[in-house]
């Protein structure tokens, strides 16, 4: 016990780690509600799945919508005060749901959640780039984006337990409830680096030495021209093409698991939180791996970019997946894909991190992460209409070959940036 007393006073910095996880839950949770009741909420209020793919579109457009400013809000405010204002807000606007009475309060109040929600990601990525040294930055990232992983794992059992025991309504107000609390725990516990005030010097010594021995590829930039440079394109794109596959799990698996296999909400309950289970590994461990090849002398370029290319060569088993005639295989290649995605997540927020100022950090996530969310309405449009016509087939086939586009892309932009790095530097605005 001393030990790990001892342990944690000298790594402040992985108990910062632990709190983000917590703030992510909470916001993956808080999200994963509407999922896990989408088939309850379609018979209550009476809409289908188009007027579905608006609800979750409404999320994605206001998550796009904040992420136009919540970078520079972040970069301005501090990661303290930022993330403690947008997790009141986006906690209410999810209590908010429960008194919805048809498909159009439920768009209304889910844009809120998501444009409060769009603060967490740029949030937690800034937090880490200003805690975390380059050599230990891919674990800590992971288990940070493993926050909402863990998030959605929690949501099926504990929606449907507080739905079925006392109304769909009390599954928005108990998992919205559960931000307040984490609120008073983030304003206690978090500060910045050099002002916290239980570091000890030792480590804020050594935070600051680690941090300044890391050369950014990108120097300080206004939010246009940082986005203008290849490298900041090529990250755009990359989520643009592959937060889809995120989306559609978060917001259609407990749906695909009702309507095409045949299970009862009480068994979403029971099993539709053990593909995120497999998430939950494959984020830390990829992150690890990126870790551990850096430590042994890789770049860390290549060793973010050798885990993405892997996890995009697993991601065609969604065409396997949604054709195999028993539940349980399709159920175990869908954890095996969120396994993947989410080791490209983690490796692709780690390379962004380190690939631009820390200055920019929080304007690269929330403009890398506006790409998501476009691509995460269109591709949510889309599928509300092509399940309509053609079922969940050739949406699950279209979701396979994004990581590989994808990566091209990435890969592509990542060696027109080094070019151009070295035929002139990139000039600060």
């Amino acid at each position: 016990m001393n030990r790990a007393a001892d342990f944690l006073r000298t790594h402040q910095r992985w108990c910062i780690v632990a709190l983000l996880f917590c703030v992510a839950a909470v916001n993956n949770l808080d999200r994963q509600a509407l999922s896990v009741l989408a088939a309850t909420l379609k018979k209550e209020l009476g809409f289908g799945n188009v007027e579905y793919s608006y609800i979750s579109s409404a999320f994605l457009a206001a998550y796009a919508l904040g992420y136009a400013f919540c970078g520079r809000l972040i970069d301005r405010w501090g990661v303290r005060l930022a993330l403690a204002a947008a997790l009141a807000f986006w906690s209410l606007a999810g209590m908010a749901h429960a008194v919805a009475a048809g498909w159009i309060g439920l768009v209304v109040f889910r844009f809120l959640l998501g444009l409060g929600e769009s603060f967490n990601s740029p949030s937690g990525v800034k937090a880490i780039a200003e805690w975390i040294p380059p050599r230990e930055r891919g674990l800590s990232m992971a288990v940070f984006s493993n926050g909402n992983i863990f998030g959605a794992i929690l949501a099926p059992p504990l929606v449907s337990f507080v739905a079925l025991r006392y109304g769909w309504q009390w599954g928005f107000l108990v998992t919205g409830a559960l931000g307040f609390v984490l609120l008073a725990l983030w304003w206690r516990f978090y500060h910045h680096p050099e002002t916290h005030p239980t570091v000890t010097p030792g480590e804020r010594d050594y935070i600051r030495t680690q941090l300044a021995s890391a050369a950014p590829a990108v120097p300080p930039q206004s939010m246009w021209r940082l986005l203008r440079h290849p490298v900041c394109l090529g990250f755009f794109v990359a989520r643009f093409l592959t937060d889809s596959t995120s989306y559609f799990f978060s917001f259609w698996l407990p749906d695909y698991l009702q309507h095409s296999r045949g299970f009862t909400l009480a068994m979403i309950g029971l099993v539709a939180w053990i593909p995120f289970l497999a998430a939950d590994v494959g984020g830390p461990g990829g992150g690890a791996l990126s870790d551990f090849l850096i430590r042994r002398g890789w770049a860390s370029k290549r060793a973010r970019l050798t885990l993405m290319a892997v996890a995009a060569c697993l991601m065609p088993l969604a065409a396997v997946a949604v054709r195999a005639d028993s539940a349980w295989v399709a159920l175990a290649l869908i954890a095996l894909l969120l396994a993947a995605q989410s080791c490209w997540m983690a490796n692709q927020l780690t390379l962004i991190s380190e690939s631009v100022s820390r200055e920019n950090v929080g304007t690269l996530l929330a403009l890398t992460a506006l790409g998501g969310s476009l691509g995460g309405i269109v591709s949510n449009l889309i599928t509300g209409r092509v399940l309509d016509a053609y079922g969940y087939v050739p949406v699950f086939t279209g979701l396979g070959a994004l990581h590989l586009t994808a990566f091209a892309v990435l890969l592509w932009s990542v060696r027109r940036g080094a070019s151009e790095g070295r035929s002139r530097p990139p000039q600060p605005a």
